[in-house]
């Protein structure tokens, strides 16, 4: 499944494969498709630029009709 702007997407802490912890959430506001990253507004407000596979998703955008 692709990402794209708008997205709700987390990211989590794993030790070893004993457990996952959330670590972040936050929504898409760019993507660069060239490099693979996006720009992701956290949940302490902070706006950067990420590889796409450090996060998951957790909600898509609904699509306009």
């Amino acid at each position: 499944m692709s990402l794209k702007a708008g997205d709700l997407v987390a990211c989590y802490i794993t030790n070893t494969s004993e457990y996952e912890k959330l670590f972040q959430w936050g929504i898409i506001l760019e993507m660069s498709e060239p490099l693979g990253d996006i720009l992701v507004l956290d949940n302490s407000g902070h706006r950067r630029w990420w590889p796409r596979n450090r996060w998951k998703l957790l909600e898509k955008t609904p699509e306009k009709s």
